[in-house]
């Protein structure tokens, strides 16, 4: 057997020294770079089987695991050794095939003088262009690759570099910190990066946590118009106290008035970094007394030389001996930039702290404390589609390979690597993803069998509706005790044919044990001129309450006290209810009526268990009593009917009070009336009332998850029987199931399936485990079921070849489809970067 090694100044003269010395059939075993070139270790193909032959015979001298017994070696099987020690060294081998195809794709002249990254090592030059695309400047790029450890393969190499961007980029450790200092906090920057927005973020965030009592605002832009009127709006409505500085003495005067506030933010005027009066306006800060943080607002969506001019303006280019350093920035505008990495790379060269990271315009929900590892993620995740205005050596990179395209375009290519290598992990992911959903009831089975059956004309309408019921009443059975609950509220959808988007009325069931989802149902609000798909709405809605209302007490949850006509229509029928009350209602107590608030005082609290409230923990507390809730309108006094009995419908007030467990402060109070046949079970009504308060989200995810999938999942359902109305309904069915499939998930999450849906739709997650949104959620399920439709329809391209029928995939192959796919893709990419190495 004959093993050599091989060194040349780069990989192309080493592999033709390889191919002269054993053959164009040469295996090749190993490739680094050196001291002085390019290393390739390889050997003959005709002596890769005595390899194997050898491993297999092979005995270590010094075991430091028990050895099997003689009879087991004597029955275990010679085949299942082989193929484990072939498997071995093609892993082992596939990794060295991949390093030497990208180092084939690489070689063009000149690169290595371009990029400072050496031509001879294609990973390097892979992750360096994988860098520069993100942002990341040159310099920073090839200082991290000097450092790259040897020996990595190039998705190993990706998290080390994410791990160092991540340790590298400060940040603000604990927000607490910030607001306990107190004292002047400037946000100063160019024009139109979001000074004022931030600064009505920012307190925001405070009044949430310490109240306005507390706080002030200051504002000294006095040229753009509107300014300090926006600032008070916000200020209004926080109940903060706005005022307008014009120079240093007002400001002197202002903060003097302010010197019982804990906090003063500042929004100061937007210069331009090249500005001759910048200094002035750094001048005039530092003549504050107080405690003053400088705060740079920078605009993440900015070009990076940009960004870095208005550092150094700000930082150390004027009133270089007025104390004019920066305490620390806050990005902006996320949800606009395309080149994060720019804005990243500034922070790390100047070692300026990130505060908070801006991503939209709401306040205060879109401003976030900066997380390292989730401003790098977002810089590698942010969509792109090709950059005009690329680093120039990149820009030289890309013209070469498009040359080398345009002149062997049968040669394989760097990016089919990448490409094979992507669909394989992929293919893994999304096994595991459907393994996980499937496994759980997360109800993805039944909608993925009628997105499946939408495209071959879909089951008849009925029939499908059908088993959607069936499947609501196996979940009901399974999850709920002995109510199911009932949350109703609005929404708009757009319509096709209509102008305004159509109102309707959709109710939410949920288990009484956990408030999991279980169905949801979408009728017109109006009963007037209504469409045959419309009254079919209605009549399949009542047919869910039927069904449900079958097989458990049904609990209607509502935000207000609806009238008296339902409340009696429901004692009727057997339903219950709770309703959300205000503490000025008033209801009748032992014959007189009061307000909630006053019968409140009256009763005897018990605590039932600790929850958080805003981040801080508090011990819940209940009180609770029978009333009597007034007919009609009254409000003063009550109704006595002439034999002395009290009017009014019997209902049971509950009390929950929510008080902090360290000082005893009392956080929040809520008032709820119920069904009086509820009375014994206060703790849980006081639980299914937060669950309905959370409801409104829900809502918006279902909304999103029809608008999302309805036109997609109608297409073909209107081919059972030609109807087009019938083809919509079809889609809303299946769309609605997506959604729930989405609630469940959120509301129960699996260990990787809402991360890896969060990726499919190209979202960032702030940190580990944390939540998801509905609408990212219902956005990867939709990609989710475009890579299982092409995963399954894979198998049979090689049955299209022989003629042979496809037939139709089961639901429950998908993740077995995704793994036969995922070893395919192995195969071939093996295969391919074999016959490149070889020079094929």
């Amino acid at each position: 057997m004959s093993v050599a090694k091989f060194v040349a100044a780069n990989g192309r003269e080493a592999m033709r020294k390889v191919r002269e010395a054993m053959g164009p059939d040469a295996v090749v075993l190993s490739n680094r770079t050196v001291e002085g070139g390019v290393e390739i270790v390889a050997m003959r193909d005709a002596d890769l089987g005595a390899v194997s032959a050898t491993a297999i015979q092979y005995v270590d001298p010094t075991p430091v695991v028990a050895q099997p017994s003689a009879s087991l070696l004597a029955t275990a099987p010679q085949d299942g050794a082989e193929l484990g020690d072939l498997r071995g060294e093609l892993a082992s081998m596939r990794a060295m095939l991949e390093r030497q195809f990208a180092g084939l794709s690489g070689g063009a002249p000149g690169v290595s003088g371009v990029s400072g990254v050496s031509a001879g090592d294609p990973l390097r030059e892979s992750l360096f262009e994988w860098l520069v695309n993100a942002g990341f400047s040159g310099q920073l790029s090839r200082t991290l690759l000097s450092k790259l450890p040897v020996g990595y393969d190039r998705p190993a190499a990706m998290g080390w570099i994410r791990q160092e961007l991540a340790r590298k980029v400060p940040v603000l450790s604990d927000e607490d910190t910030l607001f306990a200092q107190g004292g002047v906090l400037a946000l100063i920057g160019p024009t139109g990066v979001g000074k004022t927005t931030t600064t009505a973020k920012l307190a925001a965030r405070f009044v949430l946590r310490h109240g306005p009592e507390q706080l002030a605002l200051l504002t000294t832009d006095s040229f753009r118009i509107g300014a300090h009127e926006q600032l008070r709006i916000y200020g209004d409505i926080l109940g903060v106290p706005v005022h307008a500085v014009k120079d240093a003495a007002d400001l002197r005067f202002a903060l003097n008035a302010m010197k019982d506030k804990h906090l003063v933010i500042i929004d100061t005027v937007g210069m331009s970094q090249r500005d001759r009066s910048l200094s002035d306006q750094i001048a005039m800060l530092a003549g504050v007394q107080a405690p003053l943080q400088r705060v740079l607002v920078l605009n993440g969506a900015s070009h990076g030389d940009t960004l870095n001019e208005v550092v150094h303006a700000y930082r150390h280019d004027t009133a270089p001996n007025a104390g004019a350093g920066l305490d620390g920035c806050i990005i902006s505008k996320l949800d606009e930039a395309t080149h994060l990495g720019s804005v990243l790379d500034v922070v790390i060269r100047h070692r300026l702290p990130v505060f908070y990271a801006s991503t939209g315009q709401r306040v205060p929900e879109h401003l976030e404390l900066a997380q390292g590892a989730a401003l790098v993620e977002r810089a590698f995740l942010t969509p792109r589609r090709g950059s005009l205005f690329a680093d120039a050596d990149a820009a030289r990179r890309q013209a070469a390979a498009a040359v080398d395209e345009a002149r062997a375009p049968a040669a394989p290519q760097g990016g089919a690597d990448d490409m094979l290598r992507s669909l394989t992990d992929s293919a893994n992911a999304v096994g595991v993803c459907v393994e996980e959903l499937n496994a759980a009831q997360y109800g993805f089975e039944l909608a993925r069998s009628l997105w499946q059956q939408r495209a071959v004309g879909g089951p008849a309408l009925r029939q499908a509706a059908q088993q959607v019921r069936l499947t609501m009443c196996r979940d009901a059975a399974r999850a709920c005790e002995r109510y199911v609950l009932a949350v109703t509220g609005t929404t708009t959808l757009p319509t096709q044919g209509r102008r305004a988007p159509q109102l309707l009325q959709q109710t939410l069931w949920l288990a009484d044990r956990d408030g999991m989802p279980l169905a949801t149902t979408l009728v017109p609000s109006s009963r007037t001129r209504q469409s045959l798909a419309e009254a079919e709405a209605e009549a399949e809605a009542a047919t869910v309450r039927a069904t449900l209302a079958a097989a458990r007490t049904v609990v209607n949850l509502h935000a207000s006290l609806p009238t008296t006509t339902t409340l009696a229509r429901w004692q009727q029928t057997g339903e219950r209810w709770v309703a959300g009350m205000r503490k000025t209602t008033r209801v009748i107590a032992n014959g007189v009526a009061n307000k909630l608030d006053t019968i409140a005082d009256t009763l005897t609290f018990h605590a039932i268990g600790e929850q958080q409230w805003r981040d801080r923990d508090a011990v819940q507390w209940l009180g609770h009593c029978m009333v009597r809730v007034p007919e009609g309108q009254v409000r003063t006094a009550a109704r006595v009917r002439t034999d002395g009995s009290e009017a009014g419908i019997e209902a049971c007030l509950v009390v929950s009070r929510l008080v902090d467990r360290a000082t005893g402060e009392m956080l929040a109070t809520e008032y709820m009336l119920c069904d009086a046949a509820l009375a014994g079970d206060a703790a849980r009504v006081a639980r299914w009332s937060r669950w309905a308060d959370a409801a409104e989200e829900q809502f918006r995810t279902l909304r999103h998850a029809v608008e999302h999938f309805a036109q997609e999942a109608g297409r073909g359902g209107d081919a059972a029987d030609g109807s087009a109305s019938d083809a919509s309904t079809y889609g809303h069915l299946v769309s609605i199931q997506l959604g729930l499939t989405t609630l469940r998930l959120q509301h129960t999450p699996s260990p990787t399936a809402p991360a890896f849906l969060s990726r499919l739709a190209g979202r960032a997650l702030a940190r580990v485990n944390a939540p998801v949104q509905g609408s990212v959620l219902n956005e990867g399920m939709g990609r989710l079921l475009a890579l299982l439709d092409v995963l399954e329809n894979y198998p049979g391209r090689s049955m299209a070849a022989t003629g042979a029928p496809a037939s139709e995939p089961a639901p429950q192959s998908t993740a077995l489809a995704a793994t036969q796919f995922a070893r395919s893709m192995d195969a071939e990419s093996a295969d391919a970067m074999q016959m490149a190495s070889m020079g094929e």
